[in-house]
């Protein structure tokens, strides 16, 4: 072989070894046009890659990332670098197409930056939004859309170099202006501030309407946000004389938290966002900045602490007891994770919340599962012991490698068959009803029944329903509720555990508080009830079993 074939051979090798970590390659010169372009741009672009040549390589991105490229652009050639960032192309027909892309200058090259570019296949991190949604009157996204865009620009931002940072802006006194301007002026002054924060964000539109006078938006540090606050006051001004009362305050937050990624940052800053505007009536405005820095600090604190947890297991579970509301024995119990150390005495409520919104909550379910267990086997070997229900969110059911560790957990233990139950929370997170319904009956098939929790708190809970095969529904509080004041949610109860005896499927009624309420249950229907009627939730569930019936007479699937 010629040394000119080696050299050819050589290189159709480096170009091969590329293409084991990306679908298309691009050599751009100082301009950003195409000097080289190899890999499966055809399919995807809709072009050869011989007739790109010359051509500008933002004509292949969509629109709604050029201004995002142009500043990623810029970032990287201080680094020098574009690791992993997320930037949608376009396919011949103006499909977004969702690609990682990473990349370096080559000096040798003419300091040219060469680009491998793959195809991502995975869905948005905060589900399937084609198109952003927005508030109508200033064009800014809204809250889950605004999530879903700024977690992907500000880790692209990120692994271009850039330094990121995320502002909440409040408008003191707008709602009053608003009230005293006409139509015309309100909407031209909305409009105009929902301009002023997409102009400065990243990629040119990563900024929200949080609620009817705070906005949050994503930018580089070189955004001077006190400029932000005086143009935003100017265009009050200029809007009617009373505009001088309004007053604009930023606090902004840079994007680090200790040993959390980039994504999970930027969803623990919108969830520290939207927990201040929930509770910032109570905030002096001098006082704004502060709290907000010190919310975010402790998110990133509680971040850590259910990261720590998850790996080391160092929770209890409770158990709560749950009875035949004819028989008056306990059925069954639900296990509840309680934290240990500072967080012993709170509802873990908010924990379980900030998991599921920060990414983590697989992580955590499988902890309470393994625990769930560990303590279910204790106290097995003291006593008889009811089945006991474990919590699973809908995030960790729709989660491929959380459901294949569960499902080979549950095989490896036979002799927790019909001793477990597992109860799906937070189903809305559930996006695929048939997939995850199929998991559901695999375990159902190894004897662990499964319950549908929080049923009737929507339209929706007919729907998963209908798309999960359950063995147990547990009616929402207020529901319950609602069925013990008036006639009408009596009525709707009873029609609706009607509707399950009819499926084969058993009820819970949740926040039973007394006997009365118990014998209304009762009445309309509903097989199981839990509440402090039946006892608060116990590290120690044998203190319960003066209720428990004889083993021969309770067995999961019998009424």
């Amino acid at each position: 072989m010629s040394t000119a074939d080696k050299n050819k051979r050589e290189k159709e090798r480096f170009v091969a070894l590329s293409f084991c970590r990306a679908d298309m390659l691009f050599e751009l010169n100082d301009t950003h046009h195409i000097e080289f372009a190899a890999g499966a741009t055809p399919g995807l672009l809709g072009k050869k890659p011989e007739d790109m040549a010359q051509t500008r390589f933002t004509d292949y991105i969509h629109e709604q990332d050029h201004k995002l490229l142009k500043e990623l652009f810029v970032t990287a050639s201080n680094k020098g670098r574009l690791d992993d960032v997320t930037l949608y192309m376009k396919s011949p027909s103006g499909k977004k197409i969702r690609t990682i892309l990473s990349g370096y200058r080559v000096p040798d090259f003419h300091n040219h930056f060469f680009l491998a570019i793959k195809v991502d296949l995975s869905k948005p991190t905060f589900g399937k939004i084609d198109t952003p949604e927005r508030d109508g009157e200033t064009n800014l996204m809204e809250t889950e859309s605004f999530s879903q865009v700024a977690s992907e620009r500000v880790t692209s931002f990120i692994h271009a170099g850039g330094d990121a940072q995320v502002s909440m802006v409040k408008v003191n006194h707008l709602d009053k202006l608003l009230d005293t301007v006409g139509a015309t002026d309100k909407k031209k002054l909305l409009g105009e501030i929902g301009k002023v924060l997409n102009d400065n964000s990243i990629g040119g539109d990563t900024a929200s309407r949080i609620d009817k006078d705070s906005f949050s938006f994503a930018h580089s540090d070189k955004v001077d946000t006190l400029a932000i606050n005086a143009q935003i006051e100017a265009l009050a001004a200029q809007i009617h004389p009373d505009g001088d009362m309004v007053q604009a305050i930023s606090s902004t937050l840079d994007v680090d938290g200790a040993g959390m990624s980039e994504d999970q940052v930027a969803r623990a800053l919108i969830h520290t966002m939207q927990k201040f505007c929930e509770n910032k009536g109570s905030v002096r405005e001098s006082a704004l900045s502060d709290v907000l820095s010190g919310m975010m600090t402790n998110t990133v604190k509680n971040v850590g602490f259910i990261k720590d947890v998850s790996k080391s297991m160092d929770l209890d579970i409770f158990f709560m007891p749950i009875n035949d509301l004819k028989r008056g024995y306990v059925h069954h119990f639900e296990g509840l994770v309680r934290f240990k150390g500072e967080h012993k005495d709170e509802s873990p409520f908010h924990m379980i919340c900030l998991a599921e919104e920060v990414g983590i909550i697989c992580d955590l379910d499988m902890a309470i599962v393994k625990k769930s267990i560990e303590r279910v086997h204790h106290f097995r070997q003291q006593s008889f012991l009811p089945p006991v229900a474990i919590n699973l969110s809908g995030a960790s059911l729709s989660n491929d490698v959380f459901m294949h560790s569960l499902h080979k957990m549950l095989k490896d233990a036979p002799e927790m068959s019909g001793h477990l139950m597992f109860e799906i929370t937070e189903s809305a997170r559930i996006e695929d009803l048939p997939k995850v319904n199929k998991i559901l009956q695999s375990i159902r098939k190894m004897k662990f029944e499964v319950c549908l929790d929080d049923f009737g708190a929507g339209a929706a809970s007919f729907d998963y329903l209908n798309g999960l095969d359950v063995d147990v529904v547990k009616f929402d509080g207020p529901v319950v509720k609602r069925a013990y004041q008036t006639e009408k949610g009596g009525d709707l109860l009873r029609a609706m555990s009607r509707m399950c005896h009819d499926l084969n499927i058993h009820t819970v009624a949740e926040m039973v508080e007394d006997k009365a309420m118990a014998d209304h249950m009762q009445a309309c229907g509903i097989d199981f009830g839990q509440g402090w009627h039946f006892g608060k939730p116990h590290p120690d569930p044998l203190q319960y079993s003066r209720n428990f019936a004889p083993v021969n007479k309770v067995r999961m699937g019998t009424k």
